[in-house]
């Protein structure tokens, strides 16, 4: 069925694309009758990769299971003939990689670092709860909506996982430049992959660079497990918040700190409260940016 006709079928109209993947492209959709605008992700099904459609019934149970203001909606299913189309809540003010490079070189205030990253703890601390690890947190899947843009959202479950069935593999999964070093070393691994990957992006919306770099996946392998990095600029942040990255940056990944316990540390417990109190309120959390 051509692509229109099948998005018309379920009352979506394409406004445009917004991404283009292997197995298929995201379109930000007009939910006709409602005037809701949604994310679309159409997916054809690839019969020759066995796990191919199990991979998305797992996408799709992961995000049918998740209802928390930090965490982006999933609205609906629909499967037809070889495709799959997952529709969600549409993120209106981009993501978090964009706001902090609009800020270069001006390095981002502590506490508007802290008002976002708190956020994403919150929606962390909830997914480890449901005993799933993401798997792939960066900047890029960390959405802003609400009418001013501070309302923070999870989002790109498409690689995440259910930790039972983590706990069975190693299979290398997510962004390079976020993999703790047990990933890059092919050992199992559980929530404490997704403490190493705060602690990059902790240190990215920091310094604006990221913690491990290199120009060869080999020479990156070697950054990440040797797990040193340069420190953050102590004359405009706490040294509180580079014992933060420094905890989460742990090689062992038992010596990371679990989400409940980031979020009882004194440089975050203050702003876990401001925003956990308003958490999805985009007026009140606003009002609350602009007093910090």
């Amino acid at each position: 069925m051509e692509l229109k006709k099948r998005f018309k079928r379920h009352n979506l109209k394409i406004l445009k694309t917004i991404g283009k993947g292997t197995y298929g492209n995201v379109y930000l959709c007009d939910k006709l009758k409602s005037s809701m605008l949604n994310i679309v992700k159409d997916v054809e099904l690839n019969v020759k990769i066995q796990d191919h459609k199990q991979e998305i019934a797992n996408e799709v149970k992961i995000l049918s299971k998740m209802k928390h203001p930090n965490i982006i909606k999933f609205y609906d299913c629909y499967y037809f003939d070889k495709y799959v189309m997952i529709c969600m809540e549409y993120a209106t003010n981009g993501n978090l990689a964009e706001y902090m490079y609009q800020q270069c070189p001006k390095l981002i205030r502590q506490q508007e670092i802290l008002f976002f990253f708190c956020q994403i703890l919150l929606g962390v601390n909830y997914i480890h709860k449901l005993d799933i690890i993401h798997r792939d947190l960066k900047a890029e899947n960390i959405l802003l909506s609400g009418k001013n843009g501070v309302i923070v959202k999870i989002g790109d479950f498409g690689v995440s996982k259910m930790l039972e069935s983590a706990k069975k593999t190693s299979t290398v999964i997510g962004t390079p430049y976020y993999l703790a070093p047990e990933l890059c070393e092919g050992k199992p691994y559980d929530t404490k992959s997704d403490v190493w990957a705060l602690g990059c992006l902790l240190y990215e919306m920091c310094t604006h660079k990221r913690a491990f770099e290199s120009e060869t996946l080999v020479g990156l392998v070697k950054a990440i497990t040797s797990g040193s990095v340069h420190p953050i600029d102590l004359t405009v942040y706490d040294r509180g918040i580079q014992d933060l990255i420094d905890s989460m940056l742990s090689i062992l990944p038992e010596k990371r700190p679990k989400i409940k316990c980031l979020m009882g540390k004194k440089v975050i417990l203050k702003m876990i409260h401001i925003v956990y109190l308003d958490a999805g309120n985009d007026e009140l959390l606003n009002f609350k940016l602009n007093k910090l």
